[in-house]
């Protein structure tokens, strides 16, 4: 392909303040990337709203005094 790079002008660019700050800018922002696009908060979050729709049923399956009871026994 002709005309990508004009003659005499570097392949990296202007060697100016600016470009490397611009390069500086972009090498930060790579490094911060995660390998993954979510994390353990996520997953909380998603689980959460998930599971909260279907929060009343198990008041109906269980009666209140069976899950205080449980709940003593956990926390005790």
């Amino acid at each position: 392909m002709d005309g990508l790079v004009p003659p005499g002008e570097s392949l990296l660019g202007s060697a100016d303040i600016q470009s490397m700050a611009d390069m500086g800018n972009t090498y930060r922002f790579v490094e911060d990337m995660r390998y993954t696009p979510i994390d353990k908060w996520t997953v909380m979050q998603i689980a959460v709203a998930t599971l909260l729709p279907g929060l009343p049923l198990v008041f109906l399956a269980i009666p209140l005094t069976e899950i205080l009871k449980t709940l003593k026994g956990v926390a005790l």
